[in-house]
């Protein structure tokens, strides 16, 4: 099951949410133990907790599940993309705007980017020098 683009997000995820969300992006629907396999073994929850952060994920509309039988097999309701733009925008709202250019070479020189992500990044610069 594919998330609905362009989902307009209005709450933001925790780190750990994050985590579960990176289990869940890009997979079939799984059961919670393949939640679990997923993470192969990233951090050490119980097992109770992984169901406590994937009910929370559920009431906050990020995260469906179906129920077949016993198990729930859960999916992303929302798309990784979507949920970058809804972190963006809450750290930009936290800098002042005279910080966001700070913040994003910050970001930029902490990101580890490969040459031809530079080479992408530039011309995405460059264009927005043109459209002035």
């Amino acid at each position: 099951m594919e998330p609905a683009e362009g989902r307009k997000m209005t709450e933001t995820l925790t780190y750990s949410e994050w985590m579960v969300m990176n289990a869940l992006w890009g997979r079939d629907p799984q059961p919670l133990s393949g939640v679990i396999e997923a993470m192969g073994g990233t951090v050490a929850w119980s097992y109770r907790t992984y169901a406590s952060y994937l009910k929370k994920l559920c009431d906050k509309g990020f995260v469906g599940f179906e129920a077949k039988g016993r198990d729930k097999f859960y999916y992303p309701l929302v798309r990784r993309e979507d949920c970058i733009r809804a972190e963006s925008r809450s750290l930009l709202k936290k800098v002042s705007s005279r910080s966001r250019k700070d913040l994003l070479l910050c970001m930029i020189e902490e990101s580890g980017l490969r040459d031809e992500d530079q080479a992408e990044l530039k011309t995405l610069i460059d264009r927005l020098g043109e459209s002035k």
